[in-house]
């Protein structure tokens, strides 16, 4: 890693692959930062980044971020906050993770989707069931199961990739959400 990136435009999915095996970690909107970690000399990255639409990004050298940061502490007090809130994140998804039932990891993914990711209702997904399914550690065909489902209870509508949350007090139910910002 040689830049940072900050992402102006589109959507970025962040994965992770093994062999055959790969698994979506995160989607990335206008205003992340990716790569922070080459800060402190990790030259390779730990996951890979695909574009999910058409997508506008800034690099910024890693050694003119690095002097940045040695020569402006509120732009390090920025850097330690960002830094902070993925650690956070990263946290309160394994939290999840391990603890919620699958049709409650996926309430709080339809809501994040929604409130933080597209910041609409209805809203167009820009990711595949198996990204869907890899973001709340389950297989495609629960991911169709719960889709069907939530149908079925009046939760959500939607056909193709549109969605509309009809009743976003169920999903609050359902996920016991306290915050939205894990994935």
């Amino acid at each position: 890693m040689s830049h940072i990136v900050y992402i102006r435009k589109g959507f970025v999915k962040i994965y992770m692959e093994d062999g055959d095996d790969l698994t979506t970690l995160s989607i990335a909107k206008p205003g992340a930062f990716l790569g922070m970690h080459a800060l402190n000399g990790q030259p390779i990255a730990p996951f890979s980044a695909e574009a999910l639409t058409d997508t506008e990004v800034c690099l910024k050298d890693v050694n003119v971020f690095k002097a940045l940061i040695l020569e402006n502490p509120e732009f390090a007090s920025g850097v330690i906050e960002v830094l902070n809130a993925k650690l956070t994140q990263a946290y309160k998804r394994m939290f999840s993770l391990t603890t919620k039932q699958i049709d409650g990891r996926f309430s709080e993914l339809l809501l994040y989707l929604s409130n933080v990711v597209y910041e609409s209702n209805p809203f167009n997904l820009t990711i595949a069931r198996k990204e869907i399914a890899n973001l709340i550690s389950a297989t495609p065909e629960s991911v169709s199961r719960l889709i069907s489902h939530f149908k079925e209870l009046g939760i959500i509508k939607g056909t193709g990739n549109s969605i509309e949350i009809l009743d976003f007090n169920q999903l609050k139910t359902l996920c016991k959400c306290e915050s939205l910002s894990i994935y």
